[in-house]
C-alpha cells in the first residue's frame, strides 16, 4: 500500500498532461439521440495547404496538434450515423468543437443504448450498473476480451471489493465478496441459480467457467425481493451471449506456456485401465474386493517437457431476416499445464508455551494439466411485440490431471541436527472432472395493456467425479554418525498405507420453476410496478465415497522403485460404506415475494418481502447408533428490502438500500462425522443441528457517469450477520473438537472507491476496498494445573472473519487506438493480508501475506477483421505465502527453512511463475 497511491497519483498527473495542448484543434463528437460520446469515428481536417486524419478516442474526443491558422474544412464518419461537414477557421490557438452526429436508424441506435443490441459494449455494462434497482458492479465481454484474464474467477478480481481464493496451480477459484466467505454467495446463469459440484459445500467454483463465453459479467452487492435470499456477500450472474440483430462470427486461437516449465519437467501418469467406480460401487455393500480390482497405472510415471498449452473457441450466431427467430452458439476450450513448487512447514502448539512449534517441512512438487470445456446455445421466438420465448442450454466441464510428488521430513522423529530426520515421500496421482449443465424455457408474455407475466422452467445438475485417486507412500530417512557424517536410510514401502485408492462421486440436481407477475398502472399520475411471483425448487444431493487401502507383506519392505514388483495385500476388503462422504440430501424451497417500484419527482423507490420456506432432510451411512445419522430441518424467512435510488440528473445515482438476507449451511456441515483432515491436529465433527445465518445489510452509494465509458462510483456498506457459521472448539469433557457451529453475532463494514476514466486513447481504472469484520469464537488454551498436569481450556477470541481483507486495490493502464485496431492493459491487483485458516488454538490462526499481482495483455488488428493478441499473467512471479503472527526465536528458527528471528512464523510458500499465451483473434 505504501507505493500504490503514489504510483496512482504518478500515472493520473500523467494523463492529465497528455490532454495538454497549447495550438491546434480538437473537439468531442457524440450522438444527437443519446448525448453519448462516439469511439472510433474518423475526422479529417484540411485546407489547400494542410490535410491531417484523426479517430475519437475512447471518450469521443479528438486533437489536431499544431495547426497552422486558416481556413479549414472539418468532416466527420462514422459507421450508423449521417456524415458531418464543417468549416472551420483557425487563428493560432486552440479551437474547440463539439459535434453531434444524427444516426441513420433511430430505432436501431435507440435498441444499443437500452442494451438489446451489443450486451457485451462496455457502454452496456455501465448503463447496467446506472439503470439498475440495486448496487452492482458489472463487467463487459469487451473488457474481458482485452484483458489478461481466459477465465471468469480470474475476471472477479477485477471487480471492486472482489478477492480470490486460488487453486492449487494459482488460479482464481473462488470470489469473496466484501470481505465475505464464498459460502455468503451464490452464482447464476442468466440470473438462474445453479448447483455445485463440490462435494461438501453448495459454492461453485469459478474456474469451471470460460470467460469468453460471456456478454456481461455482473455482480450484485445488494438483491431485491424478486432475488433469492442466500446473498448475504451478494451474489454472481453470468449473462451469457445472446443472439445479436446481425449475423456475428468469433473465433479465436491460441498457445501458451508456464515459465516453470522452461526449467522444469512435467510429470504425467497412466489413466488407462483405472475404474470409474469402485468395487463396491459396482458389485454390492457385501462384495470383498481382490486384487484384481486395482490397478497401477496411476503410477506409472512418465517425466518430460510439458507440451505447449492451447486455447481455442467459436461462437456463432443471428436472427433471421424478419427478426423473429434469433440464435446463437458457442463452444470453448482451454488446455494448459502447469508445474508448481511449495515448501509447507507443519506446525502444532507447544503446551508449555501455546506458542507455534514446528513438526514437519513438506516439500511439494506440482505437475497439473487442465482441460476446460464449456458449450452453451441458446434459440429465442419473439412471436410478436407482447410474446416471446426462449430455450437456452450450457454445459461446462472441468478436467484436471494432478501428479503431486511430497517429501515430508519430520522435524520431531529422529532429528538431532539439521539436515536428519524421518522422510516420509508421497506419490500421488489425480484425475477429477467438474460438471455443470443448465437447461433454462422461458416465457415472457404481455396480458393486458398494464400485465406481464415471465415464467422459467428450469434442469440444472452440477456433479464431481475423482475416480481412483492413488496414492504410493514410503518412507526413508537420515541419521547422523559418530563422525558426523549423515546416512541416507533405504527407502521402505510404508507399513500401513503403502498405496491407496480412493473413490469419489458426488452430484447436486435442481429442478426449479419461477413465475413471475408484473402490473404498471398509473396511480395518482405516478407510473408504478407492482410485482408478484414465487419460485419452487428441489434439490437432491447424492455424494458417494469409497477407499482401499494395500499394505506390504512385511514391515520392512524395501522399495525398488517399480510398483508393480512388489505383492501387496488388501486390508480393508469391502471398502469404506460407512464414511459420511456417503450420504443423500435433499431439499424443498418454496418462495415467494411482492414487490412495488414507483418514483415520485427523482427518487425512485422499490420496496418489498420475500418469504423462504425451507425443508430439508438427508441420511448418511454413518452406523445407526451415531446420533443425527438421519435428519430433518424446516424454517421459515421472512426478508424485506427496500432500495432508494434518487437522480438529480441523468448522470448522477444517491442509493440508499436494505435487504435481509441468509446463508445456509453446507450440507457436509450437518452430516454426522467423525474424523477430518489428517494434516491438522483436530478432530472435525459433524453438526446436525447447525441453523442457517442471517444478516441486516445496508448500503449507501453515490454514483456518477460523465460520460459514456467514464464513472465515479463511492459507498459505504455495513451487514450485521446473526448466528455466523465459524469452525470452534467444542469441549466434552477432557476433549476438544473441531465443530462447524453459529456464534453470536458478527459485523462487517467499510467502503468503495471505483473511477474510469478515459482519455483519448489512454484509460485508467481504479479501485479500493476498505474492510473491517469482527468475530469472537471460542479457542483453546493451554495451561498447568495446580497439580502439575497440563489440559485445555476454552477462551474467546475476537478477529476477523476468514477470508476478510482489510485492504483491496485495482489499478488498470489502458491504450486503446480504434484506428490502427491496437489495445494494451496493465493490470495490477493488491490484496492485503487475511486470515486463511482459523487456528482452533488461541493466537494461532494461520494468515495468508497480502500481496501484488501484476498482468499484461494486448491485442492488434494485423488485417481486416483479424487480430493477434497475447496474454502474460503474474509477471512478478507472485507467491501464495502464509504465516502465523508469532516472533521466530533462535531455537525455533534454527536448522527451519523460510526462518528469520523476530519475524512472523512462515508456514508456506508456493510459486507459480508466469504464464504466456499467444493467439489470433476473429470478429465478425
Amino acid at each position: 500500500m505504501k507505493t500504490f497511491l503514489p504510483l496512482f497519483i504518478f500515472i493520473m498527473l500523467g494523463i492529465g498532461a497528455i490532454a495538454q495542448t497549447t495550438t491546434g484543434v480538437k473537439g468531442n463528437v457524440t450522438d444527437k439521440q443519446t448525448g453519448q460520446p462516439l469511439t472510433g469515428a474518423s475526422v479529417k481536417l484540411k485546407n489547400e495547404h494542410y490535410s491531417a486524419t484523426s479517430t475519437t478516442g475512447l471518450d469521443g474526443s479528438f486533437i489536431f496538434r499544431n495547426v497552422p491558422a486558416g481556413d479549414y474544412q472539418i468532416k466527420i464518419k462514422d459507421l450508423g450515423h449521417h456524415e458531418v461537414e464543417q468549416k472551420i477557421h483557425c487563428e493560432g490557438q486552440v479551437k474547440t468543437l463539439m459535434i453531434a452526429m444524427e444516426s441513420k436508424d433511430v430505432s436501431l441506435q435507440t435498441l444499443t443504448v437500452t442494451g438489446k443490441g451489443d450486451k457485451g459494449s462496455e457502454k452496456t455494462a455501465i448503463k447496467t450498473v446506472q439503470k439498475a434497482d440495486m448496487v452492482l458492479n458489472a463487467v463487459s465481454a469487451n473488457a474481458i476480451q482485452v484483458s489478461p484474464d481466459i477465465t471468469i474467477a480470474n475476471v472477479m478480481q477485477r471487480v471492486s471489493g472482489v478477492s480470490l481464493e486460488r487453486s492449487n496451480n494459482g488460479d482464481g477459484q473462488y470470489a469473496i465478496i466484501r470481505g465475505m466467505d464464498k459460502r455468503y454467495q451464490y452464482t447464476l446463469i442468466n440470473g438462474i441459480k445453479i448447483p455445485s459440484p463440490d462435494n461438501k459445500n453448495r459454492y461453485v467454483p469459478l474456474d469451471i467457467f470460460p470467460a469468453d463465453l460471456v456478454d456481461r459479467l455482473e455482480v450484485y452487492k445488494a438483491i431485491t425481493p424478486n432475488m433469492e435470499g442466500d446473498a448475504i456477500g451478494g451474489a454472481t450472474n453470468m449473462v451469457m451471449k445472446d443472439a445479436p440483430a446481425r449475423f456475428m462470427l468469433n473465433a479465436n486461437a491460441a498457445i501458451g506456456y508456464a515459465q516453470t516449465l522452461f526449467n522444469n519437467d512435467f510429470t504425467r501418469f497412466d489413466k488407462s485401465g483405472s475404474a470409474k467406480t469402485s468395487p463396491r460401487f459396482r458389485n454390492g455393500n457385501n462384495y470383498e474386493a481382490n486384487g484384481q480390482d486395482f490397478t497401477n497405472n496411476p503410477l506409472h510415471l512418465n517425466t518430460g517437457k510439458a507440451p505447449v498449452s492451447s486455447v481455442f473457441g467459436i461462437s456463432a450466431g443471428g436472427r433471421s431476416k424478419n427478426g423473429k427467430l434469433g440464435a446463437i452458439a458457442g463452444i470453448s476450450y482451454q488446455n494448459t499445464y502447469r508445474s508448481n513448487q511449495s515448501l509447507y512447514l507443519q506446525t502444532e502448539v507447544d503446551k508449555t508455551n501455546n506458542n507455534p512449534a514446528f513438526t514437519a517441512a513438506k516439500n511439494r512438487q506440482y505437475s497439473i494439466q487442465q482441460q476446460r470445456a464449456g458449450m452453451h446455445a441458446k434459440v429465442d421466438y419473439q412471436f410478436n411485440d407482447d410474446q416471446k420465448v426462449s430455450l437456452y442450454a450450457a454445459y461446462m466441464n472441468l478436467g484436471q490431471n494432478l501428479f503431486r510428488f511430497s517429501s515430508d521430513t519430520s522435524l520431531e522423529l529422529g532429528r538431532t541436527v539439521p539436515g536428519s530426520g524421518r522422510v516420509s515421500n508421497n506419490y500421488r496421482s489425480e484425475r477429477s472432472v467438474q460438471e455443470v449443465s443448465n437447461f433454462t424455457l422461458q416465457g415472457d408474455h404481455k396480458l393486458a395493456s398494464h400485465l406481464h407475466m415471465n415464467w422459467s422452467a428450469v434442469y440444472s445438475k452440477a456433479s464431481a467425479n475423482v475416480p481412483n485417486r492413488t496414492e504410493l507412500n514410503v518412507n526413508t530417512g537420515v541419521t547422523p554418525q559418530k563422525d558426523n557424517s549423515l546416512k541416507q536410510e533405504p527407502v521402505l514401502l510404508d507399513a500401513l498405507e503403502g498405496v491407496t485408492h480412493e473413490w469419489a462421486r458426488n452430484s447436486d440436481e435442481d429442478k426449479s420453476g419461477y413465475l413471475n407477475f408484473i402490473y404498471s398502472p398509473k396511480i395518482f399520475g405516478t407510473k408504478t410496478e407492482i410485482s408478484v411471483g414465487s419460485m419452487y425448487r428441489h434439490k437432491q444431493r447424492h455424494s458417494y465415497y469409497d477407499e482401499y487401502t494395500l499394505r506390504p507383506d512385511s514391515t520392512t519392505q524395501a522399495f525398488t522403485g517399480d510398483i508393480d514388483a512388489h505383492k501387496l495385500t488388501l486390508f480393508n476388503k469391502i471398502g469404506t460404506s460407512d464414511n459420511a462422504l456417503n450420504y443423500d440430501f435433499t431439499e424443498k424451497v418454496i418462495a415467494y415475494y411482492g414487490q412495488v417500484k414507483f418514483q415520485i419527482g427523482r427518487l425512485q423507490t422499490l420496496a418489498g418481502v420475500r418469504v423462504e420456506h425451507t425443508n430439508a432432510s438427508w441420511e448418511s451411512a454413518v452406523t445407526p447408533n451415531v446420533e443425527g445419522k438421519t435428519g430433518k430441518v424446516k424454517y421459515i424467512d421472512v426478508l424485506p428490502g427496500i432500495h432508494f435510488k434518487y437522480m438529480p440528473d441523468n448522470k448522477r445515482n444517491i442509493r440508499l438500500s436494505y435487504y435481509s438476507a441468509i446463508s445456509r449451511p453446507g450440507f457436509y456441515e450437518m452430516i454426522p462425522h467423525h474424523g477430518g483432515d489428517p494434516d491438522q491436529d483436530y478432530t472435525e465433527v459433524g453438526n446436525p443441528y447447525l441453523k442457517r445465518a442471517t444478516s441486516d445489510n445496508f448500503d449507501l452509494r453515490y454514483e456518477y457517469f460523465p460520460k459514456a465509458l467514464d464513472q465515479l462510483l463511492a459507498g459505504v456498506f455495513y451487514k450485521r450477520i446473526k448466528d455466523p457459521i465459524e469452525s470452534a472448539l467444542v469441549q466434552t469433557g477432557r476433549n476438544i473438537y473441531l465443530m462447524s457451529g453459529n456464534f453470536g453475532t458478527a459485523t462487517n463494514y467499510g467502503f468503495e472507491l471505483e473511477a474510469t476514466k478515459y482519455i483519448r486513447k489512454f484509460g485508467i481504472r481504479f479501485n479500493y476496498t476498505f474492510t473491517n469484520s469482527s468475530i469472537t469464537s471460542n479457542k483453546a488454551l493451554w495451561y498447568r494445573e495446580d497439580d502439575g498436569n497440563i489440559t485445555q481450556r476454552t477462551v474467546t477470541q475476537q478477529r476477523p472473519l476468514q477470508g476478510q481483507s482489510k485492504h483491496i486495490g485495482n489499478l488498470s493502464l489502458l491504450y486503446k487506438d480504434t484506428h490502427s485496431g491496437f489495445d494494451a492493459q496493465l493490470a495490477m491487483v493488491y490484496t492485503g493480508e487475511r486470515i486463511d485458516i482459523v487456528s482452533q488454538y488461541l493466537n494461532n490462526d494461520i494468515w495468508q501475506k497480502g500481496f501484488v499481482q501484476l498482468d499484461f495483455s494486448t491485442e492488434k488488428r494485423i488485417w481486416k477483421n483479424l487480430y493477434a493478441y497475447a496474454k502474460i499473467g503474474n509477471l512478478l512471479n507472485t507467491p501464495y505465502e502464509l504465516f502465523i503472527k508469532s516472533a521466530n526465536t533462535e531455537k525455533s528458527a534454527a536448522g527451519v527453512p523460510q526462518q528469520e528471528v523476530g519475524k512472523n512464523i512462515s508456514v508456506r510458500k508456493n510459486t507459480y511463475g508466469q504464464t504466456y499465451l499467444l493467439g489470433l483473434r476473429f470478429k465478425l
